[in-house]
């Protein structure tokens, strides 16, 4: 084998060291699942489930392809990219909240323990896209061990991520000052400063005595960074898209179940804890978010969450739920008659909605834009509500968008992902491509206090509300929805419901 130079020398190098750790496993137990201590879960070289840690490493290297087309005049500048993991939360004195990783970190590392830092920093002998990944993590501590359980620890991290190099995050401070206190970097820092309180408050200020406060120094915005990572988290990868299908499967699951057991006279916290029971009895790790379970004119309200008022005979729910499966969620919302039967003008709407949404997604296709299609369900909304006669059929202008914000007050959707409102920073303006997922959730809520009430012919339309969301593949093929098989039309729910 014949090289042509000494950088493709060490590129070859450098891939063969990979493979070669992919060669070696932890047959320890950690603090996340791995193919040891889960072998029906995760393969020899997987992090999650479908994707390997050579996947990770293609990520890395995809953002540092990105900052180099960002600084195009500046390939051969020294870039340190620092993206830390979040730190435990506590809910009161002492007691905390189950971990979640940052969900950017998680994305360029697999790596699932709080307190550490994920640095990428390119090589002074060779241009961008090639550089150095250093991960910092938690020492392994008998003591604290014998109360909270087995962590990784720098000597197993390199092995099993495929980083360069791990150390303890306890020299952090001394490498920090030793190798950059020069100046002379481009830093990108994904900082506390300017998002969440996540971080650890001792990691945060290490950073910025040592990096972001250092002279010659030129420091990028925390914003950039977020930007390119939010543009490769937007197109999913195989095996992301079967993490969100096996999500998307088990929340449908959970609402086929939940209809089941719906009668008058129950709770929302009792829809809510049969709905979390399901997921997490079939492998969801936690629920996506905390769910809206609202009954009746409750579901006017769109982030209602206190879910602890009774179902009455008559009334409508609504249930907004996903769960999170290997850090991937679903988000999913129907609405059904709480004794299993339509009125007249609940079915109306509920399948004018529904037509609504099918029409959106037969949109969802490659080169639109999640505005495009807010705008096609606003206008599909607009004719619907006018045939149930919600909107005057004489009612335009300033005083129609008014009406219909106020009927429908939210987009048609989001992006979706690891987060359920995933890759804030992209527009909703940028082109769909293959890989990304959407929800389309369009919704009509029939406020008491809607400004035209006194217009609605049908008084029984009043304290009405109903929302579906599926969540949406794009493809080069048409859209796929990711949460086959969640009841949808009026036969399925009342079949379900009325067994």
């Amino acid at each position: 084998m014949a090289f042509r130079s000494v950088k493709n020398l060490l590129s070859y190098y450098k891939m063969r060291r990979h493979s070669l750790i992919s060669l070696r496993h932890i047959s320890r137990h950690i603090r996340q699942p791995t193919n040891y201590s889960h072998p029906e879960l995760l393969g020899k070289d997987e992090l999650l489930p479908g994707i390997t840690k050579m996947e990770f490493a293609r990520r890395r290297r995809r953002l540092m392809e990105e900052i180099s087309k960002t600084h195009s005049g500046m390939t051969n500048a020294n870039h340190v990219l620092i993206i830390p993991a979040s730190k435990v939360q506590y809910m009161s004195q002492d007691i905390f909240y189950r971990f979640h990783q940052n969900n950017d970190f998680l994305y360029f590392t697999g790596f699932q323990e709080p307190d550490a830092v994920l640095i990428i920093e390119s090589n002074s002998s060779s241009p961008l896209p090639d550089h150095n990944t250093v991960l910092y993590v938690t020492d392994r501590d008998p003591f604290r061990e014998k109360w909270e359980g087995p962590v990784l620890g720098p000597d197993d991290a390199v092995d099993y991520f495929g980083v360069d190099e791990a150390y303890s995050i306890t020299l952090l401070s001394e490498h920090l000052e030793r190798k950059y206190s020069k100046g002379g970097y481009s830093v990108w820092y994904y900082g506390e400063r300017e998002t969440p309180a996540t971080i650890s408050d001792s990691i945060d200020v290490t950073i910025h005595q040592h990096l972001l406060n250092v002279p010659g120094s030129r420091i990028t915005s925390n914003h950039s960074l977020l930007y390119h990572m939010h543009t490769l988290r937007a197109i999913k990868s195989e095996g992301e898209i079967s993490l969100m299908r096996r999500a998307g499967e088990i929340a449908a699951g959970a609402f086929k179940k939940v209809m089941s057991l719906t009668v008058p006279g129950m709770y929302e916290y009792q829809l809510e804890s049969h709905f979390e029971h399901y997921c997490r009895m079939n492998g969801g790790q936690r629920l996506a978010f905390v769910p809206v379970v609202a009954g009746g004119e409750r579901a006017c309200h769109i982030h209602y969450t206190t879910n602890e008022l009774k179902l009455n005979e008559g009334e409508l729910v609504l249930l907004d739920g996903g769960v999170e499966y290997c850090g991937y969620v679903s988000d999913i919302t129907r609405t059904w008659p709480v004794n299993g039967r339509f009125t007249a003008a609940q079915r109306d709407l509920y399948e004018a909605v529904l037509r609504v949404k099918e029409a959106c997604i037969k949109c969802c296709q490659v080169g639109v834009t999640l505005n495009y299609i807010h705008s096609v369900s606003k206008e599909l909304l607009q004719e619907e509500l006018k045939k149930l006669e919600i909107l005057p059929t004489d009612l335009d202008g300033p005083d129609l968008i008014q009406a219909l914000n106020s009927l429908y007050p939210h987009d048609i959707g989001h992006y979706l992902g690891m987060d359920v409102h995933d890759t804030p920073l992209l527009s909703h303006n940028v082109v769909l491509q293959p890989g990304m997922v959407i929800t389309v959730e369009p919704g009509v809520y029939v406020r008491r206090d809607f400004p035209i009430k006194n217009h609605i012919k049908a008084k029984e339309f009043l304290g009405a509300a109903v929302r579906i969301e599926d969540d949406v593949l794009i493809t080069s093929d048409g859209p796929q929805v990711l949460n086959k098989g969640t009841p949808q039309t009026v036969e399925e729910i009342s079949v379900i419901i009325n067994k």
